[in-house]
């Protein structure tokens, strides 16, 4: 009798001893599984993290390269770095303004999408001809573009003005703009450069602009006038900041509006 009763204690206890068992690896599944589904939700919430990263990076990139389009790169730096832009004195800048002979006409006779496209065209390959001589496009002004150099540690911005126009000078004498048949002309533009102090800053809140300002700023637009076409017309202040004047030749004084009696240099090819 005893011994069936031992015999019972010791299935019992083996019975509680499973169900204590079964329990236990009841806990060890569910631990385990929700260890899984913390490592799951760690590593989900670490690719969304690294993805919103690369996403901010991109947005970064695209920001940097859109202000370096619109401005200087120091400028866009500093802007970056300070959130601000210092306005700043240059006292021997080169301007160079380059418009386009006829553009009210043409605006008037050709398709909007040709427009743009031929002016993106001339634009485009100024801002690549400007960076290769290191000239800084300060902006357009409807068929207008305006560069300038001597912004930095340039000590021969005047040539590098004269090199960038002539460069482009040449693109617009031989490229036929897109979207306009065999027989219509080629575009053609003047130019008026002229040398000087300046006053550079960053303008706005929503949307910047760098811009320059000052009396070297309004001559510059201003002997474009006198220029021949596909031509340029300097002035005796950039003359004077040449490494050699050859190549230009002396043509007297012009009035300017508001600025009285400028002489005036020609390419002596024209």
């Amino acid at each position: 009798m005893d011994k069936e009763r031992e015999v019972l204690r010791l299935k019992r206890r083996l019975e509680r001893s499973q169900m204590r068992r079964t329990e236990l690896e009841h806990l060890i599944d569910t631990g385990q599984s929700f260890q899984r589904r913390v490592l799951e939700e760690v590593e989900a919430s670490k690719a969304a993290l690294e993805e919103l990263h690369a996403q901010l990076q991109q947005e970064q990139a695209r920001t940097v390269k859109l202000l370096h389009s619109i401005m200087p790169e120091s400028i866009a730096q500093e802007l970056r770095e300070d959130g601000g832009v210092v306005p700043r004195r240059f006292d021997n800048a080169t301007v160079m303004f380059a418009d386009f002979v006829g553009f009210t006409a043409h605006a008037e006779t050709l398709d909007p999408m040709i427009l743009v496209q031929i002016l993106d065209q001339y634009y485009s390959e100024f801002d690549r001809i400007a960076a290769r001589h290191g000239v800084e496009k300060v902006k357009t002004i409807g068929d207008a573009y305006m560069c300038v150099a001597g912004l930095h540690a340039d000590s021969q911005p005047a040539d590098h003005m004269i090199d960038a126009a002539q460069d482009c000078l040449k693109f617009v004498k031989t490229v036929r703009p897109f979207g306009i048949s065999d027989d219509m002309p080629l575009w053609q533009i003047r130019i008026g450069i002229n040398s000087g102090p300046v006053s550079t800053g960053v303008i706005g809140q929503d949307r910047l602009s760098f811009d320059i300002w000052g009396d070297t700023v309004n001559t510059a637009a201003r002997l474009v006038r006198g220029s021949a076409v596909n031509s340029m017309l300097v002035s005796q202040s950039t003359v004077d900041l040449l490494s050699t004047a050859q190549g230009f030749r002396s043509d007297g004084e012009i009035q300017l509006r508001g600025r009285g009696p400028v002489r005036v240099f020609r390419p002596t090819q024209d």
